[in-house]
């Protein structure tokens, strides 16, 4: 319906990213995909619409990401979006990871970090 350029989608579910890569025609097997673009040392979220995203090793660098583009002011969150603002404003950073026991709502800051992935700066 709405046609999105990419869709950021966590690595951990390979049933739903084979899943939404099918329906848009683009080649189900992705793991082969990424490593034949690493081989070639070429971005592969470049040359993807459905973009897997494994939290395990980039959690770090997803949440510095997120609270960047926060503090610079780069995003702005409408009010309506409570459950976000929720989880924004409870979330704990402990040893680089979010505390998902403390902060309200972590599947939404997940989505929002997925969201905010696209935005990259050089």
């Amino acid at each position: 319906m709405y046609n999105p350029t990419k869709i950021f989608v966590d690595g951990a579910n390979p049933s739903v990213i084979r899943s939404l890569k099918l329906q848009i025609n683009e080649d189900a097997e992705y793991g082969k995909c990424i490593q034949r673009y690493k081989s070639m040392k070429v971005d592969y979220a470049q040359n993807m619409r459905i973009v897997p995203i494994n939290f395990a090793q980039m959690h770090k660098e997803m949440l510095s990401h997120t609270k960047m583009l926060l503090e610079n002011g780069f995003i702005a969150i409408n009010p309506r979006f409570t459950k976000l603002i929720v989880s924004l404003r409870t979330a704990v950073e402990q040893d680089g990871k979010l505390n998902k026991q403390v902060t309200s709502f972590n599947d939404v800051y997940d989505s929002f970090r997925l969201a905010c992935h696209m935005f990259q700066f050089n």
